[in-house]
């Protein structure tokens, strides 16, 4: 499978770099599709595999929230560094750093899926406490890669995130696109619409009528990804870095 353990990059000589981070547990195969989708219509694309990731799973009850976030912040500044314009997106704890991230670099444009600002289960609220004596969580995580017991510190590590970006949601004021289903079993839709009623710029609120939390690899991947085509082409056009507006697919 694409991007299992290692991260998807899509060159293209376009004035527009996207960066792309999957969800906690997850891989860049959840984003491949609409990676493809992006990358066709004229944007560079760049899916990076968090640390701890794919075969290094055990170093996760190492990792911080902070270390994730550097890791990416390296990832966005050589996106930044080759493009006039960066957006930035992702899928669940991917779009939670996606916006811990937007705090001290404005991105161009915000890319939301499925956010994680407001979870179901009340037990996630304990685990920045109950890391160090009950190591792994008895949940099942479906996804390109199943598991079934997952990294305590982890999700304590994105309850930090969380509580970090909920209070600064009106310092970003980048353009966002916000995509969430009304029927999400993880992640309970009053985290799409807290962020869309909070964020400090103009957003674009989409709520899809599915049972799913896997927007971008899911049954509605398609869907996603036309959402996301027509939103970017309105915020940030890609073109060629001559400067000629880019052909169309």
């Amino acid at each position: 499978m694409v991007g299992e353990n290692e991260t998807i990059d899509i060159p293209r000589d376009s004035s527009v770099g996207v960066l792309l981070l999957h969800g906690l547990f997850g891989t860049p195969n959840e984003l491949h599709v609409l990676g493809g989708v992006l990358a066709d219509a004229g944007y560079r694309v760049r899916i990076p595999l968090l640390p701890g990731r794919g075969e290094r799973w055990d170093d996760l009850d190492r990792l911080s929230w902070d270390d994730v976030r550097d890791a990416m912040r390296h990832e966005l500044e050589l996106v930044a560094n080759e493009h006039e314009h960066v957006v930035l997106g992702g899928l669940s704890a991917g779009a939670t750093l996606a916006l811990d991230l937007a705090l001290t670099h404005r991105p161009s444009a915000l890319l939301l899926y499925a956010p994680a600002l407001v979870v179901r289960r009340p037990i996630v609220a304990l685990a920045p406490y109950l890391w160090r004596v009950l190591p792994r969580f008895p949940f099942t995580v479906e996804g390109p890669v199943r598991r079934d017991r997952i990294p305590t510190r982890a999700v304590g590590e994105l309850v930090r995130g969380i509580q970090r970006v909920r209070a600064r949601l009106g310092e970003i004021d980048a353009p966002a696109l916000v995509i969430h289903a009304r029927e999400d079993p993880l992640v309970d839709v009053s985290s799409a619409e807290r962020i869309a009623r909070e964020l400090g710029g103009p957003v674009e609120l989409q709520l899809i009528d599915a049972p799913t939390h896997a927007l971008t690899f899911g049954s509605e991947r398609d869907h996603v990804a036309a959402l996301t085509l027509a939103f970017l082409r309105a915020q940030v056009p890609a073109r060629p870095r001559s400067g000629a507006p880019a052909a169309l697919p």
